[in-house]
């Protein structure tokens, strides 16, 4: 359970953004929603931090920090991660991203009301005799993307993996994962369309699907409530996957739950010899397995877009 909350804003010459909970209230309805849920917010500044806090909450526990209008939550974290303010499951909870970083570190569209979040993954087991690294690392993208589903399906929302790593509800885009990795220090990036989508004419064409915001008429999600559940959930239930389950089992479990599982597809940007086929599997080590002319083909790069 996440009992400790905590805004922060940076003092003079601090790489974090300066920010307030009022600023925060009123950037957003849905944040004016989180905001009022989670006060009273008490203010602390201590001297010997390059940034001062609202507190909601226990002082101990696993912190979320949110931030203000920054470059990228992922930014943020790394800061935080670098003053030994970051412990294992300690996450950052952006309010706005100016150059949130994509897929291929393409720039993301970041507007208030929606979820950018990083949080610090606690370390993962170390390599076999003769592995150059570990199983559950190459495929930490596909166990984050699993996870993350399965949380949103528990507050209601139908949510499906495309390979590698993003985010579908009813075959359209409503988020995305980035993992970056400095050192033995490994810190996931995740985004949600909670609130708005990007434009059609703002996607790449013939590269994206099409986007979507998961808040309906009938369900509307704020970012700060969703973001706990998604940390609480990653929490509770990353440590039964690496520590009861053999990895092939687990990708055998996860390909059927692969959004067009079984159809044909087509891979844009990827192998030369692999254009288009039928998802049919994962490899060991996380490749999408594709089916063509009766051939099949390990694929590890490209965008999966349907025919």
């Amino acid at each position: 359970m996440i009992t400790r909350i905590t805004i922060v804003s940076g003092k003079d010459e601090s790489p974090i953004p300066k920010v307030t909970p009022e600023q925060i209230f009123q950037s957003h309805p849905l944040w004016a929603r989180d905001i009022e849920q989670f006060s009273p917010w008490n203010s602390e500044n201590a001297e010997y931090r390059t940034y001062s806090t609202w507190l909601s909450g226990a002082r101990k526990g696993i912190p979320i920090a949110i931030s203000g209008c920054c470059l990228s939550s992922l930014d943020v974290a790394w800061r935080l991660n670098s003053l030994e303010d970051l412990p294992e499951w300690g996450s950052v909870l952006s309010l706005e991203q100016h150059t949130g970083r994509g897929q291929i570190r393409r720039e993301w569209i970041s507007p208030p009301g929606n979820v950018y979040g990083a949080i610090k993954w606690p370390a993962l087991p170390t390599a076999a005799p003769g592995e150059e690294r570990p199983v559950w690392t190459r495929i930490l993208p596909l166990i984050v993307g699993y996870l993350t589903c399965k949380a949103l399906k528990d507050i209601g929302v139908d949510a499906q993996l495309k390979w590698p790593n993003d985010i579908l509800m009813n075959g359209k885009k409503v988020g995305g994962m980035l993992i970056e990795e400095r050192g033995s220090a490994v810190i996931v990036g995740i985004g949600l369309n909670t609130a708005s989508a990007p434009e059609k004419d703002a996607l790449r064409p013939d590269h994206a699907v099409e986007a979507a915001r998961i808040n309906t008429d009938k369900m509307e999600l704020g970012p700060l409530e969703t973001w706990i559940e998604l940390v609480s959930y990653f929490k509770k239930n990353f440590d039964s996957i690496v520590s009861t389950q053999d990895p092939e089992d687990f990708l055998a479990e996860l390909a059927d739950q692969l959004v067009w599982f079984g159809e044909e597809v087509r891979i844009v940007d990827g192998p030369k010899d692999v254009t288009e086929g039928r998802i049919c599997g994962l490899c060991p080590d996380g490749g999408l397995i594709i089916e063509k002319d009766g051939v099949k083909h390990s694929v590890y790069s490209g965008s999966v877009m349907p025919l």
